[in-house]
């Protein structure tokens, strides 16, 4: 792909280098290196710092109950790569970056790491050409409908995490995972408390601990209904998971 304007996604920028930078990741540097270009690592770190700045101010206004643990779990969702990727494809963000060719035929995994990184690249430019303001209407744009605690929690990139947090409060005790060969990979179990266990059929042990993990979530949050608060936005605040 190659950058030939100054305008991507809609967004005009006075910097044109600025823009081309942000789009070229370090696998097409190394193969056409061009000392006019930002560094992406750079403009990636700083685009997380901006990412996160705006989202922890957002989560801080919308849910004035909400205590640390609480912001920090719902903050850790919206910034994690599983929803950053996702909101690289849906504004179509992939096809304007410039890839080495060694990465043209990478697994799904890794280019989602690409995308992720690129978005927070992208935001760093918008930052470097047209300020905070500017950057943080675009950001809450895109997150527009993430807000939602409900759908949050469903999009928990790391379950594992959440159970255990969950198993602790409750029961004082770890989850425990155990595990049988099957035909077609292995069946995991997840088990809390005394009787409280899903298990689930998967190819992998990890990927079968996650998908048990998210499962008996829901059936530990059915079976232990949260009270909802709303703040002073008016907006419903699950306060305990």
């Amino acid at each position: 792909m190659t950058i030939k304007s100054n305008k991507v996604l809609g967004i005009s920028f006075r910097n044109a280098q600025l823009l081309k930078s942000a789009l070229t990741h370090p696998s097409h540097r190394n193969e056409a290196p061009d000392p006019n270009l930002e560094d992406f690592d750079r403009l990636e770190f700083f685009g997380d710092a901006i990412l996160n700045y705006v989202i922890c101010s957002k989560l801080y206004r919308t849910y004035p109950q909400a205590d640390e643990g609480m912001l920090s779990r719902l903050r850790s969702i919206l910034v994690s790569r599983k929803i950053l990727s996702r909101i690289a494809k849906e504004i179509k963000l992939p096809p304007h970056i410039r890839l080495g060719k060694s990465l043209s035929t990478q697994r799904i995994s890794l280019k989602s790491k690409i995308f992720a990184d690129s978005l927070e690249s992208f935001l760093a430019a918008i930052y470097f050409d047209k300020g905070l303001k500017r950057t943080e209407q675009f950001i809450l744009t895109l997150y527009r409908g993430y807000f939602d605690v409900k759908r949050l929690l469903r999009l928990d990139p790391n379950p594992k995490s959440t159970l255990q947090e969950l198993s602790q409060k409750i029961w004082k005790t770890l989850p425990v995972y155990s595990y049988s060969p099957s035909g077609t990979g292995v069946k995991v179990t997840a088990t809390v408390g005394k009787n409280r266990r899903i298990t689930v059929q998967s190819k992998t042990r990890q990927m079968g601990e996650e998908k048990s993990a998210r499962l008996l979530i829901q059936k530990i949050r059915q079976e232990f209904p949260v009270r909802s608060k709303r703040s002073s936005s008016g907006k419903k605040l699950r306060k305990t998971f």
